[in-house]
C-alpha cells in the first residue's frame, strides 16, 4: 500500500465539501440560466462528519457512515488495495490511522464534478493533500477520488468509494531489456490479487 492510498478516505471529505458540483444537465439557451446544483445541507453534513471522524482516528463514527449493504466497497489504485464489506473496510481504517498524525489532515480540491439525484449521489474529484507522518514530517501528494453515496432511513451513507494517484516518478519501463547475459534476470514476484467479493 503506498502513502497516499494510506488516506484515501479522507478525499470524500474534500471532494464533497465543495460547495457547487457541475450539473450534468441540458445547456440553458442563455447564459444566465446555467444551473447549479448545490449539495444538500444533508449530504454536507455527512462529508464534514467523515473527515472529522477520519482526522480523529474515530473509527466508530467511520463505520457509521458507511451504508448498510454488504457489499460497500473500498477501492485504492494498487493491486490488492480493495476492501469490500465493513470488517474489511474497518480494517483498512485502522492501518491508516498508523500512517498519519491525528488532526493534520488538510485538502484542496479544485476539481470537483458530481451530481445528486433522490437517493443516490456520485461525485469525482481531483485533490491537493497534505498531512504529517506518524514521525510528524510533513507531506503533500494529489489524489484522484470517486464515490457513490446512498440515501438510506438514517440519511446519506458511503457505498462505494475509489482513489487513485501516482505512486512515483519512476516512469515508464525501458523499451529494450539490458544485453547483459551473463547471468539470468531474477524471477518477479507475483502481484497480490485483489481481494474477491464474497
Amino acid at each position: 500500500m503506498n502513502k497516499q492510498n494510506l488516506l484515501l478516505a479522507s478525499v470524500l471529505g474534500c471532494a464533497l465539501a465543495a460547495p457547487v458540483w457541475a450539473a450534468e444537465s441540458p445547456k440553458p439557451e442563455k447564459a444566465s440560466e446555467a444551473p447549479k446544483v448545490q449539495a444538500s445541507e444533508e449530504l454536507r453534513a455527512v462529508v464534514r462528519q467523515h473527515h472529522d471522524a477520519l482526522n480523529k482516528h474515530d473509527l466508530k463514527a467511520l463505520m457509521a457512515l458507511y451504508a448498510d449493504s454488504p457489499n460497500v466497497a473500498l477501492m485504492g489504485t494498487g493491486p490488492g488495495e480493495f476492501w469490500k464489506g465493513k470488517a474489511a473496510i474497518e480494517e483498512a481504517y485502522q492501518h491508516f490511522f498508523e500512517t498519519f498524525k491525528a488532526g493534520s489532515l488538510k485538502h484542496d480540491c479544485p476539481n470537483v464534478s458530481g451530481s445528486e439525484d433522490g437517493n443516490s449521489a456520485w461525485l469525482m474529484a481531483s485533490c491537493d493533500m497534505k498531512d504529517s507522518d506518524s514521525s510528524g514530517q510533513p507531506r503533500e501528494f494529489g489524489l484522484n477520488v470517486s464515490a457513490v453515496l446512498k440515501k438510506e432511513k438514517d440519511g446519506w451513507r458511503v457505498q462505494a468509494l475509489h482513489t487513485s494517484n501516482v505512486s512515483g516518478d519512476e516512469g515508464p519501463p525501458p523499451e529494450e531489456a539490458p544485453t547483459d547475459t551473463s547471468a539470468p534476470a531474477p524471477a518477479a514476484a507475483p502481484e497480490p490479487a485483489p481481494k474477491k467479493a464474497p
